[in-house]
């Protein structure tokens, strides 16, 4: 029978085999270890035999088994992600494009992301399990908590790992994060420097540390403005988010002296827009509007542009440093660091932007963010 279309086909050698390390090392006359140590990046193979051997490897055809490097180098390839059972969160445009930047990035990488969920109370359970059988060679965890106790067991355990965001030990392990403090620091103290003095702020879910910390980058641009606390309401969506941007909106203008809204997410903006509209349109407001925006593919940003200020930092740019940072660990054994991801602020055409420049307190300066 022929072989089936589509089907791809394994390099082969002119016999009909597939090329292994023993082909490659009859090819160019070196031992089969020295093949093998430049081919798994071993540092005391030289530079030029290392370039010679990987410039046959690609002429013959030459692929590894995977199975047999695990055996050798006790390394599987293979990095975990463990979700939740919350079957929303697969359709979090936040999600995805995390996602699409892990995905893209690991393949660069060659590693494999074993995708997995756990059951209710079963957490630290689908990660022992992993430890346990030695089935992946790190761990991806997102949406960390404060004192987050997946982050104390992978640490206890002495697995490589990865945060996408922080926490207060943030010191001690490997994160990708963007500055959630200091951004909604710095946007509230625009919306104040512009004349605002009654906000709401429609926020994630704040049992997640960035929208905990976007909560306290808010609160204390007021109190160093020397508003009282109750210049501002702040209004909380459940994870993901979803479309509480409408609801969120509504309550939030139900009280008539609010001239400023600040949101957690385009998302939530982009659900309670028609909702700012109309208000505008009904009572004349002079609705101020400020957001972070992830980059989601799929919101055009655009139209949005002439009345909101924009905080932005890419998700995508984010799931491809997660990957980058704990192959540093994994392939080059390097420490564990910190990735601060970069912010860019984009400010309304009706606001003075001045006061952005300006530095925040030396007293929040230190805040994890």
């Amino acid at each position: 029978m022929g072989r089936k279309p589509g089907r791809p086909v394994a390099p082969q050698s002119a016999s009909g085999r597939n090329i292994t390390i023993k082909d490659l090392a009859a090819e160019l006359e070196l031992s089969i270890t020295t093949i093998s140590r430049a081919l798994n990046g071993y540092p005391d193979v030289g530079d030029k035999t290392r370039a010679k051997i990987e410039e046959a490897a690609r002429r013959l055809g030459y692929r590894p088994n995977r199975n047999a490097q695990r055996l050798v180098l006790q390394r599987t390839h293979n990095i975990a992600w463990v979700q939740s059972d919350n079957e929303l969160k697969y359709l979090d445009p936040h999600f995805s494009e995390v996602m699409a930047g892990v995905l893209a990035e690991a393949r660069a990488a060659n590693y494999d992301i074993v995708l997995t969920s756990h059951g209710q109370d079963r957490e630290l359970q689908t990660y022992d399990r992993y430890v346990r059988d030695n089935s992946v060679d790190g761990f991806i965890i997102d949406l960390p908590r404060e004192d987050d106790e997946r982050i104390s067991f992978l640490t206890e355990a002495g697995r490589p790992f990865v945060v996408h965001g922080r926490e207060q030990r943030a010191s001690q392990y490997g994160w990708v994060d963007m500055d959630n403090y200091d951004n909604f620091y710095r946007l509230m103290r625009l919306l104040i420097a512009n004349g605002h003095r009654r906000f709401a702020f429609i926020n994630g879910d704040e049992t997640f540390n960035y929208a905990l910390y976007r909560h306290h980058g808010v609160r204390d641009a007021i109190a160093d403005a020397g508003l009282p606390a109750d210049s501002l309401r702040v209004y909380n969506s459940a994870h993901p988010m979803g479309d509480a941007g409408f609801s969120l909106t509504q309550k939030a203008l139900a009280d008539t002296r609010v001239t400023a809204v600040l949101y957690s997410s385009i998302l939530l903006l982009v659900e309670g827009y028609e909702v700012l509209a109309s208000a505008g349109l009904r009572d004349g407001r002079p609705i101020a509007i400020a957001t972070m925006d992830d980059e989601l593919r799929h919101i055009h940003s655009t139209r949005l542009a002439p009345r909101v200020t924009f905080v932005r930092s890419s998700l995508r740019d984010a799931g491809h440093a997660l990957i980058a940072e704990l192959s540093r660990q994994l392939d080059d054994g390097q420490p564990a660091r910190g990735v601060l991801m970069r912010s860019s602020f984009h400010v309304a055409p009706d606001l003075d932007a001045r006061s952005l420049d300006d530095p925040l307190p030396m007293a929040r300066r230190t805040t994890i963010g």
